[in-house]
């Protein structure tokens, strides 16, 4: 019985031997092989595979764990840590298909790139169930006679069979029991030598035979059977049936796809190989006579290492046996002389494989030629070379331009700062003279007023608003040439209370022409104060100005915060506040929407309303100041709103309640 199950045992285990992994040819091995790169996906499956996880043929799905599902994941993910440090792993696993349980034998093996570094691995699992299902009826059979047996008489006579047998075969008890065994032989020389030896006291030990089944099909099984003698009469036989169809049709397709291989790697455009435990060549295709312009006999065994060029033939035979003694992947690059006798540069990647048990039995690889690869690569690295070579002296001239851009910084900011003393001193000395024609005006008006012609009267008043208008103008520009960067006084304010500050010092005007200004409520911000006290100023003071004639001005503060917002200047999108000031007053053309903002500009003759045209110029070079935008939009006589842009901090506003002013 030991010999029985040896021989099975050895039998399987020959046919896993056979398997050959290598990639795109080996989809008719019934083994399920799929390659897997380090981030679990799936890169090469072969048919047996697909068929048995038909999951695989979504297209948007090419998840290993996914694919085959939790549960066999679970019993393979412990070893997979080994496998990506460069390692193989071998284990059995278990899982229901089909609506039975199967049992696979599983090789992970480590796939590596280049430079010896792992890129993911291969799975490859052959179907044991049919083996174990053997071994344990063997086992079985010794505790409850559950494997394949019957007894037959003296007379061919069927008169026992357990219920593993009947199954096996397709038959109910009154089918089989009863009946002569010959019937159920496909083969009557077989079973008549068998019955022959038999009933001379012959042991029958693994006789091949195919049995017919029920349904038409038949089984391929191995016999041991022996005869039970009482008093040397012929009682019956205890013969023992294994069903080995499995492996008959497995070593059948076997056969075949090894055929199918060595025809199939004769297509591909690389020299294909293989060799034994020993390292020494097995197998060749055509490639290989193609290349080398040497018969394939002439590479066979260790004969393939004296194609190598002489300069690099003892560095490859090292590290080829070094890869051998170590079971490890082989991979190097190396010349040899092709068909025409010209050495071109070949790569060559072989793997090493393991049987079920973990046996080297030798290594399936590859060598291409990579000549124009290796030129091409030769061409880029002179062209990168090169390339560098120009970025350095471009660089180098960078530098040069830097160094002089910072030197006309360094001149321009020696020249603004003088402008900005010039403006503050010529604003000053401006200042005295008007004050002296201001005061000795008044002397003239005070003194001899009424001895003054009506003309000459009229010429004062044009020199006293002429002087005003000027004093203004000269107190703006002083003001315009201080609005600088406003990081350097950033303090957090409240605008709702500024506002309510600026407000205050139009009270006349507002008890006089009835003016409402509403705050729909603002955000606290780092703003300088003084400055956006200006900007209020200037925006309500600009409203009331531009009132319609009979019309209660109506001035509208409001904020909000624009999402993702992406003002010119500004790269990246961001959250942006839109503070709004709207009028109800005269407006102005749409054209006119950016020209108002620069610095004398006058949409209005001074005759119709006062001012310098300097004041909108301040608004914006202060929000400009402190990172921000400011637009205008009208129409004519439908009033004007103005629109201040500045970026959200991390600081919360709080809206106020509307109030009206």
């Amino acid at each position: 019985m030991r010999l029985e199950v040896n021989n099975v045992s050895l039998s399987e285990q020959n046919l896993s031997e056979q398997s050959v992994s290598f990639d795109n040819l080996i989809d008719l091995i019934p083994a399920l092989v799929v390659r897997v790169d380090c981030n679990m996906a799936v890169q090469y499956a072969n048919r047996s595979f697909r068929k048995w996880f038909s999951r695989i043929e979504d297209p948007s799905c090419n998840s290993f764990p996914v694919i085959i599902g939790r549960q066999i994941f679970n019993q393979i993910q412990r070893y997979l840590g080994k496998t990506l440090v460069g390692e193989p792993a071998h284990l059995t696993i278990s899982f229901p298909h089909g609506g039975e349980y199967r049992c696979m034998e599983v090789n992970i093996l480590p796939e590596f790139d280049y430079n010896q570094k792992v890129k993911g691995f291969i799975f490859y699992a052959t179907d044991i169930t049919s083996k174990l299902d053997v071994e344990r009826s063997l086992h079985d059979y010794f505790e409850n006679a559950t494997i394949g047996l019957h007894w037959v008489n003296e007379d061919g006579i069927i008169i026992w069979a357990n219920r593993e047998e009947l199954t096996m075969l397709g038959y109910e008890p009154d089918e089989y029991i009863g009946q002569p065994i010959t019937r159920f032989h496909k083969n009557q020389q077989v079973i008549q030598e068998i019955l022959y030896k038999l009933r001379n006291k012959e042991i029958i030990k693994n006789s091949e035979a195919e049995l017919l089944c029920k349904d038409g099909s038949s089984r391929f099984v191995t016999i041991n059977s022996s005869v039970l003698w009482k008093d040397g009469e012929f009682v019956h036989t205890r013969c023992f049936t294994i069903d080995i169809t499995a492996q008959k049709l497995a070593a059948k397709a076997m056969r075949e796809n090894q055929e199918r291989f060595k025809v199939m790697s004769n297509l591909v455009p690389v020299i294909i190989w293989t060799t034994d435990e020993n390292g020494l060549c097995t197998f060749l295709n055509s490639k290989w006579s193609e290349l080398t312009g040497k018969k394939n006999e002439d590479g066979l065994g260790s004969l393939w290492l004296n194609i190598i060029h002489p300069d690099d033939r003892r560095n490859i035979e090292t590290a080829w046996r070094k890869s051998l003694s170590e079971k490890k992947t082989f991979e190097a690059k190396f010349r040899i002389e092709n068909s025409t006798g010209r050495a071109i540069v070949v790569y060559a990647n072989s793997i090493p494989q393991f049987d079920i048990n973990n046996q080297f039995t030798g290594y399936t690889g590859i060598i291409q030629d990579i000549s124009v690869q290796e030129e091409i690569k030769s061409s880029l690295e002179k062209m990168v070379l090169n390339r560098t070579d120009d970025l350095r002296k471009r660089n180098l001239e960078l530098r040069k331009a830097e160094k002089a851009l910072i030197l006309k910084n360094h001149e321009l900011e020696k020249i603004n700062n003088e402008l900005s003393s010039f403006a503050h001193i010529a604003s000053h000395d401006l200042q005295e003279p008007l004050r002296k024609i201001q005061t000795f005006i008044d002397r003239v008006v005070y003194s001899d007023g009424d001895k003054l012609s009506s003309r000459s009267k009229e010429y004062i008043d044009k020199i006293q608003s002429a002087s005003n208008r000027m004093r203004v103008l000269i107190k703006d520009i002083l003001l315009y040439s201080k609005t600088t960067n406003a990081e350097s006084g950033l303090e957090l304010t409240d605008l709702n209370q500024l506002l309510e500050e600026v407000i205050t010092e139009f009270e006349v005007k507002i008890e006089q022409t009835g003016a409402r200004i509403e705050n729909n409520g603002l955000p606290t911000l780092p703003v300088t104060r003084f400055q956006f006290h200006q900007v209020f100023l200037n925006l309500i003071s600009n409203a009331l100005k531009f009132s319609k004639e009979f019309s209660t001005p109506h001035i509208v503060f409001q904020c909000s915060i624009v999402p993702n917002m992406q003002l010119p200047g500004i790269h990246d999108p961001q959250d942006f506040y839109d503070i709004s000031v709207s009028d109800n007053g005269i407006g102005f053309q749409a054209e006119y929407a950016e020209k108002i903002f620069e610095i004398f500009n006058r949409l209005h003759s001074k005759s119709q309303v006062e001012g310098t045209g300097i004041g909108l110029a301040i608004c914006k070079k202060i929000i400009e100041g402190h990172h921000g935008r400011m637009t205008a939009e009208s129409k004519i006589n439908e009033g004007a709103i103005f629109h201040i842009y500045l970026p959200v901090h991390k600081q919360e506003y709080s809206h106020r309640t509307s109030n009206e002013f």
